[in-house]
């Protein structure tokens, strides 16, 4: 048994000389029918003993598993700490411009996405992965509950940013909305909102976004109504009564508001580590169906365009732990989660290939022909070896693409604070 530590110790792996396959031809050329070595070449060291596949189905799994228990617990050390940063944005709709596309294709604030090309979405990051993935096609359909009604619409999707990724563009999920401004000598400003304040509810009803709490304050026109607030750590209730505003045809309390944007990344949306795990393997799986069995005309090249490899790993693993340590450990359990399940894949070179070759064998009762075996893991071996120069090629362009972009609107800012 033979253990050790690369230069670089990222990840690890469990093997028998026998799954190599040179070990494997070895082991190939002790059966009766293949010509014996040449007295006169170079002396070969002892053929390598023979391994049940069983043994080494085990061995194959072994290293995929380890990637699993390591992520098991990066997520119950994740569920234990107290105070790491998680939470789910929902799929209800905000805030949409009644001056951009989306609004034109008929979706309204308070609409409940609930799939989108059939496909069933639950969180946002279900919404934009799904956006991502119909941007072949240039627009998708929308599955959407409106009060008790369920409405199908086709939306236009936007790819004006700087990696043309499809995306729902003037739209905004239910956000908690803040305080930006007060006006003086406003309702708000003789009941005590500050700047900042975060309001969380009317009258003991909760409301999230921009839209809900300007649609509260507008239908208790003249009625004193009960807001509540979190300023910094503690929460109150600030009573202000709604008036009428001639210009805006409407009642309100004389505030600016904003969107608060939660910034948990989307592998950090869930406390419970069971739940880190199913959304890490389904994002992969997702991943796979849409290159296996697409469901729209683009999906397939959609993905084959916006797939990153090792420099995009990296890359969004050096941002996580800049930001914050608990995001990148999050990074970490997912990408552990996706080498497992990748490593799995029926494909010769990888872990799931051994264990078809085992699984042969004890079928058909009878090794693989060796040769078929080289020919395979050779090919293969070329076509991963071409597919990863072709990611870390593309990952280098799209970084410089995005780094020329910021360079650009750094540039854009400078000269507009400069008039």
């Amino acid at each position: 048994m033979e253990y050790r530590i690369g230069s670089i110790p990222f990840g690890g792996y469990v093997s028998l000389p026998q799954l190599d396959p040179s070990g494997m031809e070895k082991i190939q050329g002790t059966h009766e029918g293949e010509d014996k070595p040449d007295k006169e070449k170079q002396p070969e060291s002892e053929p390598l003993p023979d391994i049940s596949p069983w043994r080494r189905i085990v061995v194959a799994f072994a290293g995929p598993f380890g990637n699993v228990v390591l992520a098991v617990g990066i997520a119950f050390l994740i569920f234990a700490v107290p105070g790491v940063k998680t939470g789910v944005v929902g799929t209800r709709l905000g805030y949409v411009d009644e001056e951009g596309v989306s609004w034109k294709a008929g979706l309204r604030a308070g609409d409940q996405v609930l799939a989108i090309n059939g496909k069933k979405v639950e969180t946002w990051s279900d919404l934009q992965t799904e956006c991502l993935l119909a941007g072949g096609e240039g627009k998708a359909t929308f599955t959407l509950l409106r009060g008790s009604e369920t409405l199908e619409v086709p939306v236009a999707l936007s790819t004006n940013n700087v990696l043309k990724l499809s995306m729902l563009e003037d739209v905004l999920p239910e956000l908690t909305c803040a305080v930006q401004s007060v006006r003086p000598d406003s309702p708000a400003a003789a009941a005590g909102f500050e700047p900042g304040d975060l309001l969380l509810a009317v009258d003991g009803t909760e409301v999230k976004g921009t839209s809900p709490f300007m649609r509260k304050m507008a239908e208790a026109a003249d009625r004193p109504v009960r807001v509540t607030i979190q300023r910094g750590k503690r929460t109150r209730e600030l009573t202000v009564t709604p008036k009428h505003d001639a210009e805006l045809k409407r009642a309100v309390i004389g505030i600016q508001l904003t969107e608060v944007i939660d910034s948990v990344k989307p592998w950090m949306m869930y406390k419970n580590p069971w739940a880190q795990l199913k959304w890490d393997a389904g994002s992969v799986a997702r991943v796979l169906q849409g290159l296996i069995h697409p469901k729209t005309k683009g999906e397939r090249s959609a993905i084959a365009q916006n797939i990153g490899g090792p420099v995009s790993i990296l890359s969004g693993l050096y941002r996580t732990v800049r930001g914050s340590v608990w995001d990148a450990f999050g990074f970490l359990r997912m990408i552990c989660i996706n080498l497992a399940i990748l490593n799995l894949l029926p494909i010769p070179v990888l872990d799931g290939g051994h264990i078809i070759f085992a699984l042969y064998e004890i079928l058909f009762r009878r090794k693989p022909n060796p040769k078929v075996i080289a020919v395979l893991v050779n090919a293969f071996a070329v076509l991963l070896l071409g597919l990863m120069a072709l990611l870390v090629y593309r990952d280098i362009a799209r970084q410089m693409k995005m780094n020329r972009a910021e360079r650009e609107m750094a540039v854009e800012r400078s000269e507009s604070n400069g008039k």
